[in-house]
């Protein structure tokens, strides 16, 4: 089981609406979840759940009352839909540090309800409070893996290193060693100040964030509102896209992939070009040519545009197989920047974690085709 915390001592930086989307992307590709909701405010739980939660949460993990019986984290988890379970919160978690001051292995209470749960689930996803505490520390007690959203703000940009410090200091202290990835979210692209700080996340954190970037998006919190990951509320918009490609980044981390800032035909699998089946596949080389790929069942229509073909959509459309939409493409060695247009609505490459911010909005997919690949 991989148990990814999602922390930042900064609040409003989009912690829990990643930790609510993410978890709900890797249930669709049939894995299955844990949501586990550490922050007293229990925003992850509203974000799935609808309605009033009640008793028992994680309260009652960390807490047993005088001649009460333990209770584990098996015995609160609740089923959100297929492949996805979330362990909710309430504001009595607050009084946990308070209520365990001196008590013994008070640090490492989830990971061991967590270790009790592990051949259940394939991934667990923590939504951490935002502040540096019992609860956080319990949460990376229980990780190997971090990921750090942060908006691109001066704060935010202070704070990151205070938050890798965490890890180094967590680290020295317990020998527990967490692999850290920033992620930028609330993303607008509107300011030299904006692109600067993502130029500076880039050049300094360098195979320490991912390549996905999340951008501002109203219909990530109309669907938190409702109880609904973006995944179940709207199809259509940025914060979909952008979670979406996210999750596919993280599952090619879990399926050892080549981990890196661009996608090229040395990193993909080589399938035939008359290979009919129905499974989605980043760019890959056929002997006829560069293979796209996009799961698009329900679509009418699909086309490919990018720099190969000067943008234009005419004369370029995909070739329905089943789900999946397929086109080749002859491409000559260099960097090439495409998308697919799915019913007239632009979208990147699911399955490339390699992307960059368009100047008309969105992002743009990226492959390199080098030079043996383009023989």
């Amino acid at each position: 089981m991989r148990t990814i915390a999602v922390v930042n001592q900064k609040g409003g930086c989009g912690k829990t609406i990643t930790s609510i989307n993410l978890a709900a992307f890797i249930a669709r590709e049939q894995k299955r979840v844990l949501l586990v909701d550490m922050d007293p405010q229990g925003h992850a739980t509203l974000g799935v759940l609808s309605g009033a939660v009640g008793s028992p949460t994680m309260y009652e993990v960390f807490v047993t009352e005088p001649g009460g019986q333990p209770t584990r984290l098996r015995h609160i988890t609740r089923s959100v839909r297929e492949n996805l379970d979330v362990a909710p919160s309430d504001i009595r978690l607050s009084a946990i540090p308070e209520r365990l001051t001196g008590v013994a292995g008070r640090e490492t209470v989830l990971a061991e309800n967590l270790a009790e749960v592990r051949v259940r689930y394939d991934f667990a996803i923590i939504d951490c409070p935002p502040n540096v505490g019992l609860l956080t520390f319990n949460a990376l007690r229980a990780c190997s893996e971090a990921i750090v959203p942060m908006d691109p703000s001066f704060f935010s940009l202070h704070g990151l290193g205070k938050q890798l410090e965490t890890f180094d200091a967590l680290e020295k202290q317990t020998g527990h060693r967490i692999t850290p990835r920033v992620l930028l979210t609330l993303y607008s692209g509107r300011t030299p100040f904006v692109r600067a700080v993502v130029d500076e996340i880039r050049g300094h954190l360098s195979g320490r964030h991912f390549a996905t970037i999340i951008r501002y998006s109203v219909k990530l919190a109309e669907a938190a509102s409702h109880g609904l990951p973006i995944a179940h509320y709207a199809r259509y918009c940025a914060g979909y896209e952008d979670y979406q490609a996210l999750t596919a980044e993280v599952l090619q981390q879990d399926a050892g992939s080549p981990k890196g800032e661009r996608i090229t035909l040395a990193d993909v699998v080589t399938p035939t070009e008359d290979d009919d089946s129905e499974r989605p596949l980043p760019p890959a080389v056929t002997h006829a040519g560069v293979m796209f790929t996009v799961d698009a069942p329900d679509a009418a229509r699909v086309q490919l545009a990018g720099d190969f073909n000067d943008w234009v959509l005419d004369g370029n459309d995909m070739n329905p197989v089943g789900r999946v939409w397929k086109r080749v493409v002859k491409l000559q060695p260099g960097r090439y920047r495409y998308r697919y247009v799915v019913d007239g609505v632009w979208q990147r490459d699911p399955l490339n974690p390699a992307v960059e911010p368009s100047p008309y909005g969105g992002h743009n997919s990226i492959l390199v085709v080098d030079e043996k690949f383009a023989e």
